[in-house]
């Protein structure tokens, strides 16, 4: 019987371990596209997370003395549509960070829902100024953990 020769057996062994070290390796196709697809979430939710922030600004920004319902309305209406973009966009980015946006923005929801329907809006407004700040502190965190 022949013996392998010891030389023979440590190349294959080198040689098994550098394959399986490569197929594992970041620079593989697949970490690539995962790491593309990873980015472009990131970029969504950045640029989601923006949007949202601009519309609470503008709904902060609204109200003012003279402003009328409709205004407050479709400030409100930007205020949730952007929300539904940023939680869609967000789902995979900084998962926590959206739960608290969700939090701040449910107690947004529940402070615009208490101003008495004969309230003027100079009662209510200090109250919703300081909810949306709150909503916007949350946004601030989830750019900062998305590094937006």
């Amino acid at each position: 019987m022949s013996r392998p020769h010891p030389i023979l057996a440590g190349s294959i062994a080198i040689g098994a371990a550098v394959a399986l070290l490569t197929g594992c390796s970041p620079s593989s196709p697949g970490a690539s596209v995962s790491s593309a697809r990873a980015q472009e979430n990131v970029s969504q939710a950045c640029a989601a997370a923006s949007a949202f922030a601009g519309a609470l600004t503008n709904f902060k920004q609204t109200l003012k003395p003279g402003v009328t319902v409709g205004q407050v309305d479709s400030a409100r209406d930007q205020v949730a549509k952007t929300y539904d973009d940023l939680i869609k966009a967000s789902q995979d980015v900084a998962k926590d960070e959206v739960e608290a946006v969700k939090t701040a923005k449910n107690k947004f929801e529940q402070a615009v829902k208490a101003v008495p329907d004969d309230a003027t809006l100079s009662q209510a407004v200090s109250s919703l100024r300081d909810e949306a700040a709150n909503v916007q502190a949350a946004v601030s965190d989830l750019q900062t953990s998305a590094k937006c």
